[in-house]
């Protein structure tokens, strides 16, 4: 699991990743789930069973028999949407030890898989992350969201200039809103979809989060180096992009493959000889 995190923080964790409108929409079913679970209540702890127990309590009339419903009716599967989105979302960045969307026996429910590889192709493209990747993220989230009231401040500034014709604060106030809008839409989308990979998953295959020693064997000189998104990369310590070329050709790889490495110079060859988280 990528960190110890309750029930209450989770939930929290997710309706702020989500557009505000969106998160509004979603916010009542969360609460009640978190509300009946206990906000206390560790993620890592959560069970299919404690689902099913939420199921029971919040559709009595689906279980009044004997028999439980193999999965839930179109109605009760959208009411459960956020509660599936929330669960989905957990299991992507491990804060569940499992997928737990199948338990909630939805009408159109997706399969599990540790590390969330089922929750991600369940809710789209993942944006593969490490976890200091996903808190430097959600701080600039914040960092730019607190902007929002300087910006609105300086536009209303510019606007009372009522020659709008040649306002070049107005333009340039419009310009650092709208960059500023932009950049809250590609971090929330990446939140969304961001997928934190454990040593677990990898099978001590390199992946995002990973530290790989090579051997180039054009040169005969080991490097070494740790795959990150595209977002973290910092040449100065050595942290490449698993987008770049020597990242696309080590993915997945594992001590003693070789691969080549279409690069600007030429083609190089590299040989895995460790592989580190």
């Amino acid at each position: 699991m990528a960190e110890a995190i309750s029930v209450g923080e989770a939930g929290a964790h997710f309706l702020n990743a989500l557009e505000a409108e969106k998160a509004r929409e979603e916010r009542a079913e969360i609460d009640r789930f978190v509300e009946w679970l206990g906000a206390d209540h560790l993620m890592g702890d959560l069970t299919a069973e404690q689902i099913g127990e939420y199921l029971r309590e919040r559709f009595p009339e689906a279980f009044a028999t004997d028999d439980d419903p193999a999965e839930l009716d179109d109605e009760m599967s959208t009411l459960l949407e956020p509660l599936r989105a929330f669960l989905a979302y957990a299991s992507r960045l491990a804060f569940t030890e499992e997928n737990l969307v199948p338990a909630l026996r939805l009408r159109e429910g997706g399969g599990g898989a540790r590390g969330g590889a089922g929750a991600a192709a369940e809710l789209g493209g993942a944006y593969y992350v490490t976890i200091e990747g996903l808190e430097s993220l959600e701080q600039e989230l914040e960092d730019l969201k607190a902007r929002r009231p300087e910006i609105a401040e300086s536009l209303r500034a510019a606007m009372a200039d009522k020659d709008f014709r040649e306002n070049a604060p107005l333009d340039a106030a419009r310009d650092a809103q709208a960059h500023l809008e932009a950049r809250i839409r590609v971090i929330e989308d990446q939140l969304r979809h961001a997928v934190i990979i454990d040593p677990e998953t990898k099978r001590g295959r390199a992946n995002v989060g990973s530290t790989i020693k090579v051997l180039n064997l054009n040169l005969d000189r080991e490097q070494t180096f740790q795959l990150v998104s595209p977002s973290e990369v910092n040449p100065a310590s050595g942290k490449i992009s698993v987008e770049s070329p020597v990242g696309l050709a080590v993915i997945n790889q594992g001590p003693g493959d070789e691969v080549l490495v279409d690069a600007p110079a030429g083609q190089l060859r590299l040989r895995v000889l460790e592989v580190e988280g």
